[in-house]
């Protein structure tokens, strides 16, 4: 919860003001009625957060996810994702209300924006809403009422901040943890990918011209779900096969889970 107020201080500074009374699609992209717990029944609450760091400009990162339409860096084909914002999608001006549909890894994916800003020289801010969603590889579906992330850039410019969190509900809160962990760590190191791979230490490091050591990758889930760092993976360069990249993600975001829970009973 702190993690998810601090983007929202983020996000005042950013924009003013939260979006109000959001229309969220009513097929199928409507969200379910909260319990007593915050979720559906069946469905329980979990939170997960990743912060990375890329040796790269703000404008070279915006050039890269600034297009809410163009997910390759989130393992995506080209031209595969749809919007219900013909305007947005041709002016690239994006939104509340704003939805976007994909199919991947066997899910059929609903984002609705409920704020998003993009100033010339950051932060990049974007929250949306995920639609109820099932990912058939690991068993688990869930939603989202907020799946957020922040970049922003640092150390005078040369470097961009970024921090993903989610707060979602999950028929299993460890499972969908780990996916998601896995899913929004890979993206953020895909980012840094495809703008030539080099990986972040610190502004001190990078100002000497040297920007190639361990990567800054960080967080974890926060509540009912645990999900370790991932200071030592190595970026995962995009083949073009979006389907299968992502499946290797969920089966090793799955593994570790089923691992987590087993280290857990003994």
């Amino acid at each position: 919860m702190k993690t998810t107020l601090s983007i929202i201080a983020v996000l005042a500074a950013a924009t003013g003001s939260l979006a109000q009374n959001i229309t969220i699609p009513a097929t199928n992209g409507s969200l379910p009625k909260a319990g007593a717990n915050g979720c559906a029944p069946g469905y329980y609450p979990g939170t997960d957060t990743v912060i990375f760091t890329v040796p790269y400009t703000y404008q070279q990162v915006l050039s890269i996810i600034g297009n809410y339409t163009n997910l390759t860096w989130s393992g995506s084909s080209a031209n595969s994702v749809t919007t219900n914002n013909s305007q947005a999608l041709a002016a690239n001006n994006w939104t509340p209300g704003s939805a976007r549909f994909y199919d991947i890894a066997g899910a059929h994916v609903i984002e609705t924006i409920t704020t998003y800003s993009k100033p010339a020289n950051g932060p990049y801010v974007e929250i949306h809403t995920v639609a109820p969603l099932s990912i058939p590889s690991v068993n688990v579906s869930f939603y989202s009422d907020f799946d957020g992330q922040v970049w922003k850039p640092i150390c005078n410019g040369a470097a961009t901040w970024s921090n993903f969190t989610i707060n979602f509900c999950p028929t299993n809160a460890t499972t969908a943890a780990a996916v998601l962990h896995q899913l929004h760590t890979t993206d953020a190191m895909t980012v840094g990918t495809f703008l030539g791979g080099k990986n972040f230490t610190s502004c001190g490091v990078l100002a000497g011209g040297n920007g190639t050591a361990t990567p800054s990758a960080f967080g974890g889930a926060n509540g009912t779900a645990a999900s370790g760092p991932s200071a030592t993976a190595s970026p995962m360069a995009y083949t073009g096969d979006a389907v299968g990249r992502v499946s290797n993600v969920l089966l090793m975001a799955g593994t570790a889970a089923v691992v987590a829970f087993v280290c857990s009973s003994i």
